[in-house]
């Protein structure tokens, strides 16, 4: 187990190490009226990153703090952080063996295959595909690439926020989804030391409030493993490691609907030109539902099934 807590010295050195390899993605602000007044929402584009999503950011971060001759990288996830794991071993001249869930979006699957992956299909319970990975890791020697609980990753994932503070200055409140939590540990590592007075805010789907409930409780929760269209945020416990930064870092935990992820979807296509996959619009429908003053949104990804996104366009 790694030591608790992140700091903003290794988000910064993770910003090294991530530079060659990762888009600087566009912030586009709009002002917006909410049911809570007025709203200028900065939006950080993640889902422009070459793979549609912010992961690469971590997969990056982590594959190069590897020790010289790692023969090869295995990980578990149901689609954005595969690809991620997939394109950066490419790049690096790595093998790699991926753990994927058998209700995994097929588009995210097949570009996993088409960076040249090994994949190896397990059942939905993100548990079963962890335990999976970490066994195939050690029987294999291979160096493992966790999803979200490591501090390299989040290290990697936090340079989005450092990015869009570059770019925007101070703001009152932070949007971000949550899951497994190493997207919102590296952000909200970076927003407490850059900007403490902002409120930050954890979006997670209501069929999955894990990280919501492990608040309310003051420890980590699980639930079942949920039915909701935002397949990158269906984890069922907050990740051991992250819970010891989110605990502290996170003010606050809202839900989201499936029927708000298609609005706001339908919202990106309309006013921001940009196709958001469910999960990766999770934090801007709580940003158009609640935004008021200055919000930091951070829209996470937009590998979205076809099928989906006809049903966007359509509705």
């Amino acid at each position: 187990m790694f030591e608790p807590g992140l700091s903003i010295a290794e988000v910064y050195a993770a910003a090294e190490r991530v530079r060659p390899y990762v888009l600087r993605t566009p912030v586009l602000t709009r002002v917006v009226q909410t049911p809570a007044g007025e709203a200028t929402l900065s939006f950080k584009c993640e889902s422009l990153q070459s793979i549609g999503a912010f992961k690469l950011r971590g997969a990056f971060s982590c594959m190069t703090a590897l020790p010289p001759g790692t023969p090869g990288v295995v990980t578990w996830s149901s689609g954005n952080h595969a690809q991620a794991v997939a394109r950066a071993a490419k790049v690096l001249g790595l093998r790699a063996t991926v753990v994927m869930p058998d209700n995994a979006p097929a588009v995210k699957r097949a570009r996993v295959v088409e960076d040249g992956a090994h994949v190896i299909t397990v059942g939905p319970d993100s548990e079963e595909r962890r335990a999976v990975g970490e066994a195939l890791a050690a029987s294999e020697g291979w160096a493992a690439i966790p999803p979200y609980d490591h501090p390299h990753v989040a290290a990697g994932q936090g340079t989005a926020a450092l990015e869009l503070l570059d770019e925007v200055g101070a703001i009152d409140h932070f949007y971000c989804p949550v899951s497994g939590g190493g997207l919102m540990a590296g952000c909200a590592t970076v927003l407490r030391a850059r900007c403490p007075e902002a409120e930050i805010v954890a979006v997670e789907p209501a069929a999955g409030d894990d990280f919501a409930r492990s608040l309310a409780a003051g420890e980590r929760v699980s639930v079942p493993p949920p039915d909701t269209i935002a397949d990158g945020l269906r984890v069922v416990t907050p990740g051991a490691w992250t819970w010891t930064v989110l605990k502290s870092a996170v003010d606050r935990a809202t839900v989201v609907t499936d029927d708000e992820l298609m609005v706001a979807m339908r919202w990106a296509l309309s006013n921001l030109r940009l196709v958001l996959e469910p999960s990766g619009a999770a934090s801007l429908a709580v940003a158009l539902r609640e935004g008021r003053g200055r919000c930091g949104v951070l829209l996470s990804g937009g590998n979205v099934e076809p099928a989906v996104l006809r049903a966007v366009v359509g509705g």
